[in-house]
């Protein structure tokens, strides 16, 4: 089972700031333990936040979710919260979500205090009320990225007075969800989105696009093979021939192959990451391997067959690879 270390300590020149040290992985074993402890820090009224991931080894979709809610929090209390250092195949999948112009991320300590140092607004604690039975939905943050949470349009004419905080099914998963005030908030179990009204209607939309597939891929034959034949069958926009199918398999099957032989020398023994992420009319693909460091050369066979092929090293070793194939091209 996944653990997770959780070390904070006062940030230095930043009132109200605070370092959190994380240290191991964010996935569903470990979500109580660092969602308790961000609750615990609002309530103590440290607002202002650097959530140091140098030493976060994995983050799946749901935890960058979540990292996303908190924002919206520490930003409601009148701070911030703001990323350090993390590793690439975490960023990868900050990057595959599209939360990377959401979420701060900083690649220095100082760069970091800098930035909480200039935050204003009036940074006062949350209350610590008890947690009951509902959910609180966390409120999401608005189109423009940066921007404080906006509260919904107050309604023309005479409102009917709402007690608030609301109680409300999620249409997503079924939890039962409470909501503080109106705005726009987000289901932290399945990502459904709501409006709320100061009338105290809810409506639910749909997340904005689709959350990326995670893959821990073994580097054996079968494996590898499964692998290539699921990305293929993935795309399903008009055009997308038997024949093309069969073309982006071998295409895959190759950076795979290439991954195994090159990387890691023919070595069974080893694995790799993948997230993929498949829209109406484009797939993207992203990989990541801890291999021997190769170079865009050695996927030219098959990135002739993608739409785009993007080569990086990995910053610590390995290779870190993006792979979009687009209808029609």
């Amino acid at each position: 089972m996944s653990t997770l270390d959780i070390r904070v300590e006062p940030l230095e020149g930043v009132e109200r700031g605070v370092v959190v040290n994380l240290d191991g992985a964010l996935d569903q074993p470990t979500r109580d333990l660092y969602l308790s402890k961000f609750k615990a820090l609002l309530a103590e009224g440290s607002v202002r936040c650097v959530l140091n991931m140098e030493r976060v080894s994995y983050a799946n979709s749901t935890a960058i979710g979540d990292l996303v809610n908190q924002f919206d929090l520490f930003r409601e209390a009148g701070g911030d919260l703001v990323l350090l250092n993390p590793q690439q195949k975490v960023y990868m999948i900050i990057e595959t979500v599209g939360l990377d112009n959401v979420l701060p991320i900083f690649k220095s300590l100082d760069d970091a205090r800098a930035h909480l140092s200039a935050t204003r607004g009036s940074a006062t604690a949350a209350p610590a009320a008890p947690q009951a039975a509902p959910v609180a939905a966390p409120a999401v943050a608005p189109a423009a990225a940066g921007a404080p949470a906006a509260q919904a349009a107050p309604v023309a004419g005479a409102v009917p007075h709402v007690a608030f905080p609301l109680r409300a099914e999620c249409s997503g998963c079924a939890v039962t969800l409470e909501f503080g005030q109106a705005g726009r908030f987000r289901c932290p179990r399945c990502g459904t989105l709501y409006g709320v009204d100061a009338s105290g209607r809810a409506t639910a939309t749909r997340p904005r696009g689709p959350f990326p597939i995670e893959f821990a891929i073994p580097c054996e034959s079968r494996a590898l093979k499964a692998f290539a034949q699921f990305i293929s069958s993935l795309p399903g926009w008009s055009g997308y021939t038997e024949l093309e199918r069969d073309r982006l398999e071998g295409a895959m099957a190759e950076v795979c192959d290439t991954i195994l032989q090159r990387a890691y020398d023919g070595n069974k023994d080893t694995l790799f990451h993948a997230f993929a992420v498949c829209r109406d009319d484009e797939l993207v693909v992203r990989i990541v391997d801890h291999g021997k460091p190769l170079s865009a050369a050695a996927f030219q066979g098959p990135a002739a067959h993608f739409s785009e092929f993007e080569y990086r090293p990995h910053p610590t070793r390995g290779n870190s690879l993006r792979i979009v194939k687009r209808a029609g091209k």
